[in-house]
């Protein structure tokens, strides 16, 4: 059988994140192949794409057929099966790869796939811009969840709260989606939607089908804390500069890029900037216009950043500073330790 390299090293590459770290459930870190695609699946996200030209069933260990694959310079390789291995030829070069012929891997959890439906436009933007918000506390699992509604994404670790307005209407149900798959569902470009039975299912235009659990849950009523009049405070320019010095030094956390933390400090005309980590630390001050108590807050720095660009003025009142763009509003609780999601 001959395959195209590139076209199945794509394919590797587009369910390569369905992989688990550790085998806890067997072949979750091989490549399973139903009939003409690959498939991966890790109990949180399922992922699959179609190999042209191919046609097997069987499962192989992921990391030495990726591994090798990249080692190969041919366009064109030979695949064969025999017992209990792949043989694939490129060239001169040989290898013969473990290859289990029964797929174990519980694909069946995933269930049937309701009708496709358009994604509207801008909900991945939304996921994008609101999941580095969501809890890691697994005691409380839908604040571990993005939320999507049928107008708006929102997100709450319920000390800071993230809210993105879509220009059209979801087409299907409300839904939980925990944000460790978000994390990888907005590096694809989904044109489809589809529910099924405690998975939500996502389709790119070439056909790759991320599936993911949902969760069943309610998400907390948070619309009417963003409602408050304030008093403004202006970050100049040049926080971006002290910013992308901080997050050399910022915390590395559970959203790696996303979330490594910086702290905020208004007061007497000054913002200051700090981080640290294991390798040092770092602050900056940068003038502004605030004569009152001081304001004191963490945030993701890269988070933090993003939103200045688009609105560098925030609006304090009290316990919390809420930021407002063309489609998003974001709020979070200032110094008092209390959970503004509650209230």
């Amino acid at each position: 059988m001959k395959v195209n390299k590139t076209d199945l090293q794509d394919a590797l590459e587009k369910v390569k994140p369905g992989l688990a770290q550790k085998e806890l459930i067997e072949q979750a870190t091989s490549f399973s192949f139903l009939g003409d695609r690959v498939v991966t699946y890790n109990d949180e996200i399922s992922i699959s794409h179609p190999v042209k030209g191919l046609d097997i069933t069987g499962a192989v260990k992921a990391q030495a057929l990726y591994d090798f694959l990249n080692k190969i310079k041919k366009d064109e390789i030979d695949i064969e099966w025999e017992e209990n291995q792949i043989i694939i030829q490129a060239g001169r070069a040989r290898a013969g790869l473990v290859f289990e012929h029964e797929v174990r891997l519980p694909v069946e959890e995933v269930g049937k796939i309701g009708k496709w439906k358009k994604l509207p436009a801008g909900v991945i933007e939304a996921l994008r811009f609101c999941y580095p918000v969501c809890s890691k506390d697994l005691s409380r699992p839908v604040l571990t969840c993005v939320h999507v509604g049928k107008r708006a994404v929102r997100a709450s670790d319920s000390y800071q709260i993230a809210k993105y307005e879509l220009q059209d209407p979801l087409p299907i149900n409300d839904f939980l989606i925990p944000a460790s798959s978000v994390r990888e569902l907005v590096k694809y470009d989904i044109v489809k939607v589809a529910e099924g039975e405690g998975w939500f299912h996502f389709k790119t235009e070439d056909d790759t089908i991320f599936s993911s659990r949902v969760f069943d849950g309610e998400f907390p009523k948070i619309d009417k804390l963003f409602e408050f009049d304030g008093m403004e405070i202006s970050f100049p320019k040049t926080s971006l500069q002290a910013l992308d010095k901080a997050r050399i030094f910022s915390k590395g956390d559970f959203h790696a890029e996303h979330l490594s933390v910086v702290d905020v400090e208004v007061a007497n005309n000054k913002i200051k900037f700090s981080a640290n980590n294991e390798s040092g630390w770092f602050e900056e001050t940068v003038r502004t216009r605030y004569k009152e108590k001081s304001i004191v807050f963490s945030i993701g720095v890269e988070f933090l950043m993003a939103m200045l660009k688009q609105s560098p003025t925030g609006l304090f009142e009290e316990d919390r500073i809420k930021f407002t763009g063309e489609k998003w509003q974001y709020l979070i609780a200032i110094a008092t330790g209390d959970s503004i999601a509650e209230r």
